[in-house]
């Protein structure tokens, strides 16, 4: 699989009869999906997207440019990382990544919905510092609270039982980027492993799943895009070989 990410003027790959992802290969969002695909053992395409220089053809298959996109028919998709996700997991039903109680099911998007008070802070933190308030960080340790108590309550390895279900994929991303805003220069935003014994556990645990441990990346590469793009020259391409190998060596300063 290339990391390399078309961009404006790259023609759109052709297409193998399988579903294909288009998506961003540092967007949480865009990761979301990659995971359940991995999860439900699916063969898929994954094409990645310069968001900065968007190839002309992407707008075919999301209106706003957008990532995820999910291409389920050559030429058709749709659009959004919840809405792609429920239609694969109801499309492919074999590995159900949803609970088949509808109140645990509303439980868990309550759960995605409250947990999005941490994901605002996040983002304004890594990429937006000099909007940070007091509250923000009061807020995100209020989310990560939140989510330690329930893995208590439930009393499972993880959200959704004794496998990761679709609550697991839709919060893992986020939290898997958390770990880089101590790198940051935001050690008011790291999980202390002493307060968060719990949650840390369970973030131990879903390291180790296949479906994400084949995608993740470490806090440290996090971090790089993030200064990168902070820069205002993300550097989407950082983990692509081609891309690297060719990079000619800047001269060093006399």
């Amino acid at each position: 699989m290339s990391e390399k990410h078309l961009q404006t003027g790259d023609d759109l790959p052709s297409y193998n009869e399988k579903l294909r992802l288009f998506a961003m290969r540092f967007c949480p969002y865009a990761e979301r999906s990659v995971l359940v695909l991995n999860a439900k053992k699916i063969q898929y395409d994954l094409v990645f997207i310069n968001l900065d220089h968007k190839p002309e053809w992407v707008f075919n298959f999301s209106p706003k440019g957008t990532v995820p996109a999910l291409e389920y028919e050559q030429g058709k998709a749709i659009f959004d990382s919840n809405i792609i996700n429920v239609y694969l997991d109801e499309k492919y039903p074999e590995v159900s990544l949803q609970s088949s109680d509808p109140l645990r099911r509303a439980q868990d998007k309550m759960l995605v919905e409250q947990f999005a008070g941490a994901q605002s802070a996040y983002y304004t933190a890594a990429f937006n510092a000099q909007a940070l308030q007091p509250n923000m960080a009061e807020n995100y340790h209020k989310g990560l609270e939140l989510l330690q108590k329930e893995i208590e309550a439930r009393g499972t390895k993880f959200l959704h039982g004794d496998e990761p279900g679709l609550v697991d994929y839709t919060i893992w991303p986020f939290l898997e980027r958390f770990e880089a805003l101590p790198l940051l220069g935001k050690a008011e935003f790291a999980i202390d492993k002493s307060k968060y014994e719990v949650l840390t556990n369970y973030m131990d645990s879903m390291k180790n799943v296949p479906a994400v441990k084949s995608y993740a990346l470490a806090a440290e590469t996090h971090a790089k895009f993030t200064e990168s793009r902070i820069k205002g020259d993300a550097n989407y391409n950082m983990l692509d070989s081609s891309a690297v190998c060719c990079m000619r060596p800047r001269k060093k300063k006399e």
